[in-house]
């Protein structure tokens, strides 16, 4: 498969966790210990461009107009690295995210994160994947991330292994009356913050 050769966006919004998982049985591969629920918000969302570049020699990230050391952009560099897998491509990419969620706040934006990565970096490495794949693919990055391909309600079965665990819609278009408030009580991080919220 062939990288394009110009930036691919994607946009992909975070959600809420209305029945968590709890623990992974995985670390590596992210297989949860049980399934799990969540409506995806409306208004939080995280965009990036990814390009692969045959010019560069490591992976450049620049999230919310910084550009991060390689220590701090090493967990976007090891998804990155699954793509190229998937792809059997080697080239180094160019990263442009910006969070329109508070990043390491508790609000999620490690889903709607790596999400959207998955679905830039995919199509950028010339991969053509579909939901499934897709969600399969978010969640190398993220748990939350597998259900974050979806809108509405979203339910991830934990599966076995790579292949079982996956996210799929249980009601993408929802005519319920319903409103999520977010406070902000600190502009604080979180205590173990992450890039792109992915702790």
């Amino acid at each position: 498969m062939e990288p394009t050769n110009h930036p691919i966006t994607a946009k992909a919004h975070t959600n809420i966790a209305l029945v968590k998982y709890w623990g992974k049985k995985d670390e590596q591969l992210i297989i949860p210990q049980n399934s799990s629920l969540s409506l995806t918000l409306d208004e939080f969302y995280t965009e990036t461009s990814v390009a692969f570049d045959d010019t560069l020699t490591t992976d450049t990230v620049q999230f919310d107009d910084h550009l991060l050391s390689a220590q701090a952009s090493q967990k976007i560099t090891t998804f990155l690295d699954v793509v190229r897998e998937l792809a059997g491509i080697t080239t180094r990419a160019n990263v442009i995210t910006h969070n329109h969620v508070p990043t390491a706040a508790g609000l999620a934006s490690s889903a709607s994160g790596f999400a959207a990565l998955a679905g830039a970096a995919s199509r950028a490495a010339g991969l053509t994947l579909n939901r499934r794949d897709l969600s399969r693919l978010a969640r190398r990055g993220s748990g939350s991330a597998t259900r974050s391909i979806y809108g509405g309600f979203a339910a991830w079965q934990m599966g076995e292994d790579d292949q079982t665990s996956y996210a799929y819609p249980i009601a993408e278009q929802v005519d319920w009356d319903i409103v999520a408030i977010a406070l902000v009580l600190t502009t604080a991080q979180k205590k173990f913050p992450a890039v792109m919220g992915c702790a």
